[in-house]
């Protein structure tokens, strides 16, 4: 007998347990957000939309491929309306650059490329790596490659937007 007193008396106040958030929901009001003042919303979307991303880029090899490919990727950025360029001390993705001859001896033919992407917040600081690519380029690749290289930037633009 006095099993089943303490099983019922379990099972009850387990019952009891598993109704109490439910009857709080139901009892409690919902609460009511404070509406936006209809100003300040546009306000804040229309400056997002107007702000470029700042965007370094690092080039500091001297094979004539590797030189117009990183001219290249700096001209196009300035032409970009989502991106700027910057060398400021300020939050900005890094984009390294280093190129290598493909065949010694037969410069201006092609050249390796590798690309890192890095996001820093100040001078001084640590860089964080992103993510990386690395191909061959040669002078009939190099406005492909350009807009390849800065299309994949903006793409980390967008997913790393939040660091800015």
């Amino acid at each position: 007998m006095q099993t089943i007193l303490r099983a019922l008396s379990l099972a009850l106040a387990l019952t009891i347990i598993a109704a109490l958030p439910a009857m709080a929901q139901t009892a409690a009001p919902a609460p009511q957000a404070a509406p936006a003042p209809a100003d300040a919303a546009p306000a804040k979307k229309n400056e997002a939309a107007g702000r470029k991303t700042p965007v370094a880029i690092e080039h500091d090899d001297n094979d004539p491929v590797g030189a117009r490919l990183a001219y290249r990727l700096k001209e196009l950025l300035g032409r970009s309306s989502l991106m700027q360029p910057s060398n400021k001390d300020e939050k900005k993705i890094v984009l390294v650059l280093k190129t290598k001859e493909e065949f010694p001896g037969r410069a201006g033919l092609s050249a390796i490329y590798s690309a890192s992407w890095l996001f820093s917040s100040k001078e001084g600081a640590l860089k964080y790596f992103l993510t990386s690519e690395a191909g061959i380029v040669d002078n009939a690749d190099i406005d492909q490659i350009a807009e390849t290289l800065l299309g994949k930037t903006d793409k980390l633009v967008g997913t790393y937007g939040y660091l800015f």
